[in-house]
């Protein structure tokens, strides 16, 4: 693999991390800041998946069910957001 693939995965976490800070320091709603954040959080938790632990270059359905796991984490982060704040599913 190219160094140079690595090098744009890591200024795109850079990149996520920094846009992050810069989302929370702004005067936002409380459930936009939370839902952002958590879904940079969750393309950073997918970029890290698939070229640091190389999922990418695994067989399809091993990289779904890994894939299908981040997902998982994602929306229990999400309820749990939800929960946060207080927004109530009927």
């Amino acid at each position: 693999m190219r160094v140079w693939i690595y090098l744009s995965v890591f200024a795109a976490l850079v990149l996520m991390t920094f846009l992050e800070l810069m989302i929370f320091a702004q005067p936002l709603p409380r459930a936009v800041i939370d839902m952002s954040i958590v879904g940079l959080a969750g393309g950073k938790a997918l970029l890290i998946a698939l070229f640091f632990q190389h999922l990418a270059y695994e067989p399809k359905s091993l990289s779904a069910l890994a894939i299908l796991g981040i997902a998982s984490v994602v929306a229990f982060l999400v309820l749990s957001v939800y929960s946060i704040i207080g927004i109530t599913f009927r």
